[in-house]
């Protein structure tokens, strides 16, 4: 396909996915600048850091965002700074659970990850859901490289947690360290590299774990991440983590067995924040590694679903299933995804994506506030709720499930 064509399918994609999602962007910018203003952030200043840092985004994306921004009725430059920066400003606080070769009940591998996320101050009482970001599925096409379906912010190309046709998931979460100060008002913490750009060229250019990761780690070191954090990337035969920030840089291979991550280094452990001061990503890990431990050799998609809604040490912060204890800045879940790979047909691995309070929309009907697709799936294959905001709007929620009600079985 020639550029010119290119250029005129990022710009149809753009537009559509502009028109789709304009409720959803103009919340999701609306709180993107609610939190810079209350981390005393200025527009003057991350407009300065878009001109300096726009070249990290590819020219056909940055294309595509500013189709999206003209059809969503926003201005460009918001939209830009809101893919360049979004991560950094409001990092993801997530779950990740891995069971590799014969710790799962298939032999093949099975991911895990919630997505958490703080909220932002402008909205509270009955339209609190309006102080959280809107998750969404995107589906992208690559002549010239893998087709990628990930969970996004809607109006973001940046990776939560996604999956190529060639098999490889991934997902990433912030670490709390002694080295970083999540507040820093500087912009060497805020504009720095987003790991959602990076994690999207690994699954666009990486065929196996072991490429994407390749892909990823050139660009850590010449290009930093926003904050400490871990990538998580697997295939069907192995999991590879990289765990990074500033001047530390480590990595773990698993063939044959169960690992996991909150927030919080577990290879550069001497890096954590202690207990007491981040006692959620301590007690989420210790709960993720029970239930693996416990389940090793039988570990299903239905044991990482059981992860996703659990309320032990809560519900509440502490919980994996997340919910609001003060206000709108603590973390809560705002979705989750499963990923039974499979080496065979690769293509064809299971993808299970909830969005929503998990603890609720796996409890729904499939086609509601989950879904069961496949790593080749096409926009047309996805249900349109699921693209457009409103499964995530219907299964928001910060009250605490109280039922009784078995989810809905996976297998």
């Amino acid at each position: 396909m020639s550029d010119s064509m290119n250029r005129r399918e990022a710009v149809k994609k753009g537009e559509k996915r502009g028109e789709m999602l304009k409720w959803a962007i103009g919340q999701n910018l609306k709180n993107f600048w609610v939190s810079a203003r209350d981390k005393e952030i200025y527009k003057e200043d991350i407009y300065a850091a878009v001109r300096e840092n726009s070249h990290r985004l590819p020219n056909l994306t940055k294309v595509e965002i500013k189709s999206m921004a003209r059809s969503a009725s926003v201005p460009y430059m918001d939209l830009l700074a809101f893919n360049l920066f979004e991560e950094n400003i409001t990092p993801d606080g997530c779950t990740v659970a891995i069971a590799a070769g014969n710790a799962s009940a298939t032999g093949e591998t099975i991911f895990f990850k919630q997505s958490d996320k703080k909220g932002s101050s402008e909205f509270t009482g009955e339209n609190c859901y309006e102080n959280q970001q809107v998750n969404v599925i995107r589906v992208e096409e690559h002549e010239d490289g893998n087709n990628v379906l990930m969970v996004a912010a809607a109006g973001s190309t940046a990776v939560k947690m996604g999956i190529n046709d060639k098999g490889v998931a991934i997902g990433s979460n912030i670490s709390r360290t002694i080295t970083f100060d999540e507040e820093g008002k500087s912009a060497k913490e805020w504009a720095a590299a987003s790991r959602g750009e990076f994690m999207r060229q690994g699954l666009i250019q990486g065929n196996t774990a072991v490429e994407a990761a390749q892909v990823i780690t050139p660009l850590l070191f010449s290009d930093p991440m926003s904050s400490p954090g871990s990538i998580d990337i697997a295939d069907a035969k192995r999991a590879v983590i990289l765990e990074g920030e500033f001047t530390h840089l480590a990595s773990e291979w698993i063939e044959n067995g169960v690992t996991g991550r909150a927030n919080k280094f577990e290879i550069l452990s001497h890096l954590a924040r202690p207990r007491s001061e981040i006692p959620s990503s301590y007690c989420r890990y210790e709960r993720v590694m029970e239930m693996l431990e416990k389940n090793e050799g039988n570990v299903t998609v239905e044991t990482m679903r059981d992860l996703s809604i659990d309320h032990k040490n809560g519900p509440g912060l502490n919980s994996i299933c997340r919910y609001q204890e003060n206000d709108y800045n603590d973390e809560t879940t705002l979705s989750a995804a499963i990923f039974q790979l499979r080496e065979s047909k690769p293509e064809k691995s299971e993808v299970y994506i909830a969005l929503g309070k998990t603890s609720y929309s796996w409890r729904s009907e499939e086609g509601e506030g989950w879904v069961k697709i496949s790593a080749d799936s096409l926009e047309e294959d996805i249900p349109e709720n699921f693209l457009n905001g409103e499964a995530w709007l219907k299964y928001y929620t910060e009250e605490h499930y109280q039922g009784d009600k078995n989810p809905t079985p996976l297998i």
